[in-house]
């Protein structure tokens, strides 16, 4: 069964990533493309937060370089200009409009690029290839607009695509001389089931715990939603290979099947990895069920195992049997009411072919996530990838419309890339603070000023009696006796 299916996501990786732009005004900028209708196609950032589902209308502006390509802030000014007078009687009239930055391709990476516009006020970026490139439009969808290793695409919030030059240019001379109005849209390709495929490690902390925020949304998606994990496998080259450095790594200390070390020098080993790899994929092979002939192959025992075991199977634990293992495993197994004798039938018959077959399904990153056959760029939140999920279908499930109005923060979101939840969260914590902080200045002021008022009633007295001991007159030994006071 997991064989059809991943032969049919190998077939649809050569589906592309589509942004489009299309131009609504000036009419006269819309004509230079008029054999694509007013519309500019690209490639989708692998990072920042798309309009998924939505048709964003933006003002077009652009700054020119002073030399550094748009790579800081004080290269480049965006210029302030009203936006052009759209169709008053037409679907976008009376629409807000965002702003679309254009900027160029070259010396630095897309994420300074994008992030130097956001801080400029851009809610999406459109980059235009250097003036040097010879790719055409076609060519130009082929790129992974990527991000670097080093974290710094985690703060950009906004979209942003490749464009060609030759498309670019015109833009760029346009947007020079006048406001362009645009719409933006990360169109996904539709259907009756929704195909994820998600590529992970099942010992990546982060995977685990996309998974266990994710399956409410799979749980009530079931059999409108085919989920397919594929798994992070490499080899080692056998002249490379030293048995002692890197048999750890992989299955049986040899080198054709490999895993992630997830914790380094800790007890867990890429062996490990690989190993608990091929029992969810038995777990799923056992337990997927398939409602009628145009449903979603769908397995609750595996959305059930992955979250209890990314639970309760930690990678730091001490006792092994609450460690990430083949031991906590099948206690888990046991605890969600899996079949332990089917799946260790599945291991010792599948698990060296279904791992190899892990080997040919490879995406273009160790995690990643394909829906509907188009590669998704953006963060790996539930609410972001359940939005992506529900504009895949030709018709919303009932369950979409569910879970979407119990996240209304991810309709339209004036600061992209916060999920309702964080925002929600945040703006507790900052109350919190805020009393907590209010609280302790009241008790510090009330403190200060009866320190201050004892202190001063002090010295007064103090004087008072200053002045009242040496009033004695020459007869002070007839006068009666004084009392002096002690405070």
């Amino acid at each position: 069964m997991l064989a059809s299916w991943r032969t049919s996501c190998f077939l649809l990786m050569a589906t592309l990533t589509e942004a489009q732009l299309r131009i609504l005004a000036p009419k006269a900028v819309a004509r230079q493309f008029a054999e694509t209708h007013g519309m500019v196609y690209g490639t989708t950032a692998t990072f920042g937060a798309p309009y998924y589902g939505d048709r964003v209308l933006g003002l077009l502006v652009y700054g020119k370089s002073k030399g550094n390509a748009h790579c800081d802030d004080s290269d480049y000014e965006l210029p302030s200009r009203a936006s052009p007078a759209l169709d008053s009687n037409g679907e976008n009239a009376g629409q807000e409009l965002v702003n679309v930055v254009l900027v160029r391709r070259g010396i630095c990476t897309f994420v300074k690029k994008v992030s130097v516009a956001q801080e400029k006020g851009a809610h999406a970026v459109i980059v235009v290839d250097t003036e040097s490139s010879e790719l055409s439009t076609e060519e130009v969808q082929h790129i992974v607009m990527s991000a670097p290793a080093d974290g710094s695409a985690d703060m950009v919030r906004i979209p942003s695509m490749l464009i060609s030059k030759m498309d670019g240019q015109k833009l760029i001379d346009a947007a020079s001389q006048e406001s362009l109005v645009v719409e933006l849209a990360w169109d996904i390709p539709r259907g009756k089931v929704v195909m994820t495929d998600f590529w992970m490690s099942s010992g990546s902390r982060e995977a685990a715990k996309f998974l266990h925020d994710f399956k409410d949304c799979a749980d009530a998606l079931k059999d409108d939603l085919q989920f397919v994990p594929h798994y992070h496998i490499f080899s080692l080259s056998e002249d490379g290979a030293d048995s002692e450095s890197t048999g750890h790594l992989c299955l049986d200390g040899g080198s054709e099947l490999c895993a992630p070390d997830p914790d380094g020098p800790g007890p867990i080993t890429g062996e490990d990895v690989a190993n608990e790899d091929a029992r969810q994929l038995c777990i799923l092979n056992t337990t997927a069920k398939k409602r009628d002939a145009t449903s979603a192959v769908y397995s609750q025992p595996f959305w059930h195992y992955v979250d209890r075991f990314h639970r309760h199977c930690k990678l730091e634990a001490s006792d092994v049997s609450r460690r990430f293992g083949d031991q906590c495993s099948w206690s888990t197994m046991a605890a969600v009411g899996i079949d332990a004798d089917a799946v260790k039938d599945c291991m010792q018959r599948h698990r060296i072919p279904m791992l190899r077959e892990q080997l040919k399904n490879v995406a273009w990153s160790p995690q990643a996530l394909r829906i509907n056959g188009w590669r998704y760029s953006g963060p790996l939140d539930p609410e972001t990838v359940l939005k992506a999920v529900c504009a895949g279908y030709s018709t919303q499930p009932a369950a979409c419309h569910e879970l979407l109005k119990n996240n209304p923060a991810i309709f339209k979101r004036a600061i992209r890339g916060i999920t309702s939840s964080a925002l929600i969260v945040g703006l507790a914590l900052l109350v919190l603070a805020l009393y907590v902080v209010f609280y302790s200045y009241r008790r510090h002021v009330t403190s200060s000023v009866r320190k201050v008022l004892r202190e001063e009633v002090m010295l007064e007295v103090q004087s008072q009696m200053a002045d009242y001991v040496p009033m004695e007159d020459a007869n002070q030994d007839h006068r009666p006796e004084q009392r002096i006071l002690s405070f």
